[in-house]
């Protein structure tokens, strides 16, 4: 009976120090923090670039205003 618990014991260690040893985890971690830097460097982009992109919208509206206000006339 002690050796069947032992087996059962052996196999878990086994399985654990192979859980261990995998790196399927660690590539996605790698991942993660390469889209977690780029969407960082996006919004820092997007803030820095925000009196511009302000402005283009704003001549954006104001083309779309006119072109609808000719095409009712």
């Amino acid at each position: 009976m002690i050796t069947y618990y032992y087996l059962i014991l052996q196999s878990y260690v086994e399985d654990m120090k192979s859980y261990l040893k995998r790196e399927e985890g660690q590539d996605l971690i790698e991942y993660a923090l390469i889209a977690g830097l780029l969407a960082l460097a996006a919004v820092t982009a997007l803030i820095a670039m925000r009196g511009s992109l302000q402005n283009i919208w704003t001549n954006l509206q104001s083309a779309l205003s006119d072109a609808a206000s000719q095409a009712t006339r």
